[in-house]
């Protein structure tokens, strides 16, 4: 008789557009359904990814309140349908202590995509008070110890919570987030739309990410105005946020509107990546970094800022450039780098396609299923 799968239970607040959604779709989909009875709770049914969630996939959402009315609703939830394992994907503490309160003895794991030292003086967050950050921590470091397993996504994001934060390093697992390279080939391969082919001049920049403080674009279309007195390069953002006014007035300011084409949100970024001379990503702080590996699998060769997701990824000189210094000049001499020299750029592109294959999604879902397995036991 064949032992019957255990359940298991992803959590996050919605499916909206951000890495960790994304990331958490495509695990809970690819983990093997004849070990796991596979299920989602979102505290508000929204957000892109929705579309993405696999029908054999239990789908539930509580009302969308107030911080209280969730947890309590997460809480009878986890009573009522008794899960083996709670994976929280953000909120932490609501989770983990909504599982702990429902009384089933879910064993209770939490998913950290950021390093959370950068997180704290991340200015997309409230942090309004120095005190702010300091409760923050010290609820860290209580949440952290009573969780029974954490994952990284990167080794700089595991040296964190172990160094800063005192998270137990034997309870911490770094596992790579998946892509799904075989759908970003297959994507990559679409044409793009009229009105951004006409302004498809090469040679081209490509950069992807929400319009955040984060992603720190400001640096990314500094480096193009320094780029440009030497290659007449042109810039594509895709994504959407809060920072579109400011890198729009950025870009009229420095007399780019010709040059910088931001695109919004595109539902398939890759057919835009995959025509770009270079991938480009210049974020003050990565955890992982999802889109590194899509433009690697798309054949370009990336420039990126170093980070503790970038470091993992990235194989500076083989598959990319990481650099060093925040700066427009570093980053700008990078890209020329790249964009100067044919035959290296093909050297690097074919490495980024070879790289991409560590990240594949069969891999990554087998070590989920070998470590949550191990947490259960």
């Amino acid at each position: 008789m064949s032992n019957p799968r255990s359940k298991i239970c992803f959590v996050l607040p919605s499916l909206a557009g951000g890495g960790a959604e994304r990331a958490a779709v495509q695990i809970l989909n690819a983990m093997d359904a004849g070990l796991w009875d596979r299920s989602m709770y979102l505290f508000r049914r929204e957000g892109p990814y929705l579309p993405e969630l696999a029908p054999a996939i239990a789908l539930s959402a509580g009302s969308g309140g107030g911080r209280l009315g969730r947890w309590n609703e997460l809480r009878h939830f986890i009573h009522e349908t008794r899960p083996d394992i709670v994976v929280s994907f953000l909120s932490y503490f609501t989770v983990l202590t909504a599982a702990r309160a429902a009384g089933v003895g879910a064993r209770v794991v939490f998913n950290q995509q950021t390093p959370m030292t950068a997180f704290l003086t991340d200015a997309d967050y409230p942090w309004r008070h120095r005190w702010h950050r300091t409760l923050f921590s010290a609820v860290t470091r209580l949440g952290y110890a009573a969780a029974d397993l954490v994952i990284a996504t990167s080794r700089g994001v595991a040296s964190d919570l172990a160094e800063r934060f005192g998270v137990n390093s034997r309870k911490v697992r770094v596992l790579s987030n998946p892509v799904d390279l075989e759908r970003v080939r297959a994507a990559a391969a679409a044409p793009l739309d009229p009105q951004f082919e006409d302004a498809w001049q090469r040679p081209v920049i490509v950069a992807a990410g929400r319009l955040a403080d984060a992603k720190n674009y400001p640096l990314l279309i500094d480096a193009i105005a320094s780029l440009r007195a030497r290659i007449p390069a042109r810039l594509f953002i895709l994504g959407t946020g809060e920072l579109e006014g400011e890198l729009r007035a950025q870009i009229a300011r420095l007399g780019l509107d010709e040059v910088v084409t931001l695109c919004g949100f595109q539902q398939n970024p890759w057919k835009f990546i995959a025509r770009a001379e270079v991938f480009a990503l210049t974020s003050r702080y990565e955890g992982f970094g999802n889109v590194l590996i899509e433009a690697m699998a798309c054949g370009v060769p990336v420039v990126a800022t170093a980070s503790a997701g970038a470091r993992d990824i990235v194989n500076h000189g083989v598959d990319g450039l990481l650099v060093e210094t925040h700066s427009a000049d570093a980053v700008a001499s990078a890209l020329e780098e790249v964009l100067s020299d044919p035959a290296r750029r093909q050297r690097l592109a074919a490495a980024a396609t070879a790289s991409a294959e560590r990240f594949a999604l069969p891999i990554a879902a087998r070590a989920y299923d070998s470590a949550l397995q191990e947490a259960l036991r």
